[in-house]
């Protein structure tokens, strides 16, 4: 398998902090497909069919309806369909899409069309505010939610800016809501390109996730990037290994490390 460009995008460096925003301006790329795409959709589409409520949920407010229609239209689709536009704009991208709603001087999760969760589930974070969606999160609560709140409140319209995050993980599938007990030997690396977008029809913020995954091994092909990574696994809090290395990360260390 080719080695993906997108490890030269990873955050590496060690902790502390052990959580950052890290993001960076995004002039055009809101939607990013890839030779994957058939693929993607095709698993969305059987998801939307079978586990419809676990992979969709959406407040039934204005704010959420007219900030949908307008997702809906980024994604290059239009109102005629009987979907919620929400609904119908994830089954046109390989993206998940979630809407964050500022209400109460916060951002709250109020409409997600989320395929492919990374240990997290939708039915349990739907209408909460940012910082509970999080709260899981070792450090999120000290460290960064009152910058994250604060950056959402100040993005404009129109504006966009994107990061990237990554795990290492023994289970392959995309839909995780939940670990289903000790995985596979086979380990892989997961990550998120996510992007921020104020919308312009209401006070709401769009927020995608492109999950991406390939098998660890391929770091075999890039030591440096093994070496940073296993750097960064080392340098991680005891809060930290706890909530994250148990899907295979720290398991994975001496085997990054001995690839550099």
């Amino acid at each position: 398998m080719a080695v993906p460009e997108w490890l030269d995008e990873l955050h590496l460096e060690p902790g502390p902090p052990w959580v950052a925003m890290g993001t960076r301006g995004l002039r055009d790329g809101l939607f990013v497909s890839d030779d994957d795409f058939d693929r993607d959709l095709a698993w969305k589409t059987n998801l939307l069919a079978t586990r419809h409520d676990d992979v969709f949920a959406a407040l039934d407010t204005p704010a959420v309806l007219a900030a949908s229609a307008e997702v809906l239209a980024l994604a290059g689709g239009d109102d005629a369909s009987s979907l919620h536009p929400l609904d119908a704009a994830g089954r046109r991208v390989q993206e998940d899409l979630c809407v964050l709603v500022l209400r109460d001087g916060r951002p709250h999760l109020d409409a997600a069309s989320l395929c492919f969760p990374s240990y997290w589930c939708l039915a349990e974070k739907i209408g909460r505010p940012l910082s509970e969606v999080h709260g899981p999160v070792p450090h999120y609560a000290d460290a960064l939610a009152a910058k994250v709140d604060g950056f959402i409140a100040r993005l404009r319209p129109g504006h966009m800016v994107w990061r990237r995050n990554w795990s290492i993980h023994d289970d392959p599938r995309y839909f995780l809501p939940h670990s289903d007990g000790p995985g596979g030997d086979e380990l892989y690396l997961r990550s998120e390109r996510q992007v921020l977008r104020r919308l312009h029809s209401t006070d709401a913020v769009l927020f995608t996730i492109r999950t991406q995954q390939v098998p660890l091994h391929c770091v075999v092909e890039r030591p440096d990037i093994g070496a940073r990574m296993a750097d960064a696994i080392d340098a991680w809090s005891t809060a930290l290994v706890a909530y994250k290395g148990g899907h295979g990360a720290v398991r994975a260390r001496d085997w990054l490390r001995s690839q550099s």
